[in-house]
Formats: structure tokens, sequence, C-alpha cells
């Protein structure tokens, strides 16, 4: 099956006839096909359950990451500890720790990469846009452009993971994957405090799909509001 074709399915089994709510904001040529096969998960929305995390409130102060919690250096004759101070009462770290920069040999981009990115989709060059977040969250409010693969279906529990790497151009080899001719993928989640979107693209390498074919925009659609971008 040529690739164009798999990513139109790809962006079918997310169509707005879902009732778990994605989208085919980005459609890979001929138009007309893409969003009108019928999306496979629509009878399986428990795929998609939002996991509520219990979460200590706090309004002082919370981890850097899961394992630091605070850095001393010495600053004009003081020393200074540097802690991180919660600015949002609900979130604690873990689980909303800040995420590293840089994600094995994955290339991490900023807005201006974003904005070129989406400029590329309407070519041939088979690209996928990717919100990594829950579809209730998709749902709300997301980057033009970008269809939802939520994190859930890539993980080791999924159901659904081999047929999503299948339609990513996966092909099955005994216990291992093949990946060869497969669409650049830029992901995001919500923010750089986002460890979904982390688990998404490990959970990707660790099939072995292309670093090189992986963008992350760590910012996340957080960073698109604050500075002012458009969403959908």
């Amino acid at each position: 099956m040529p690739l164009y074709h798999k990513a139109i399915l790809l962006l079918s089994l997310f169509s707005t006839n879902s009732t778990i709510g994605a989208s085919c904001l980005s459609k890979i040529e001929p138009q007309e096909e893409g969003c009108n096969i019928i999306n496979i998960l629509e009878n399986s929305p428990e795929v998609f359950q939002i996991r509520e995390e219990k979460l200590v409130s706090s309004s002082h102060k919370i981890n850097i990451t899961e394992t630091i919690k605070s850095i001393q250096v010495q600053h004009e004759q003081q020393t200074i500890t540097i802690r991180r101070d919660s600015t949002n009462n609900e979130k604690t770290c873990p689980p909303f720790c800040i995420q590293p920069m840089n994600i094995g040999k994955v290339k991490t981009v900023g807005e201006l990469e974003v904005l070129e990115f989406i400029k590329d989709l309407k070519k041939k060059k088979l690209k996928l846009f990717i919100d990594s977040r829950l579809p209730q969250a998709y749902k709300e409010s997301t980057i033009p452009g970008a269809i939802n693969i939520p994190y859930t279906m890539l993980e080791e529990s999924s159901k659904y993971k081999n047929r999503i790497i299948k339609l990513l151009g996966g092909k099955r080899r005994g216990e291992q994957w093949k990946f060869t001719n497969v669409p650049i993928l830029l992901m995001f989640g919500e923010s750089e405090e986002s460890s979904h979107i982390v688990q998404a693209i490990k959970s990707l390498l660790a099939l072995s799909y292309p670093s090189r074919k992986i963008l992350y925009y760590r910012g996340g659609i957080e960073n698109w509001k604050r500075l002012g971008l458009t969403i959908y």
C-alpha cells in the first residue's frame, strides 16, 4: 500500500465521526479519500479512558525532576539553593516534572520549525503532525494541522499499538519491526512538563522507528498559546 494511503487510513482512524473525538485537520492527498472510512476504534472507547491521578496540593516547593529536589550554587559569596516553586497548586512533581531537552537522537524543535513543518503538510512529502494528548484535551484545543494519536495508543498494553505502528509504515519481521520510507513525525504534548509525550517518543524508538524521522516540540500547546499563536 502506498505511504500516502497509509496516512489517509491513519487520519481516518481518528476521524471526526469517532465518538472519542479526534480530527482530520491534516489531510494527505488525495483529499476525496480520508475521513469517510469507518473508524475502527469507534466502539472501543475504553482505550482512551482518562486516568485520574491523585495529586497532592502544594503551594510551596515541588521537585524539579523525580530525582532532583534542588541544587546549590555559590553566587556572590553566598550559597544559593535553586528550587522550584509551584505555579499551579494542583500540579506536583511527579508527575509534572521538567522534561529533558533531548530524547535520544530525536531532534527538538521550536515554534518556527513547527510553523515550517505545518506549511509542508500540503506538499507531497509525507509528514504527520501529531498531538499526543488524550482526545478530551485535543477536542478542547489543538494546533491547526495536528491529528490526534494519544500516547495511550503506543503503550505496551494497548491492543491497538500494532495497528497504529502498521499504519505508520512499520512492517513486522518476526519479533522485530522494520521501518523504511516512513513519514516524518512532529510530535507534541501539553508542555515541557509533559512526561506522556516523552513516553510516546520513547515507545516509538524502542520499536526501532528511526530517530531521524521524529521531531519533538518540547514546549507543547501551552507554549504555543503563551506566544499568542492560533489554536483550533
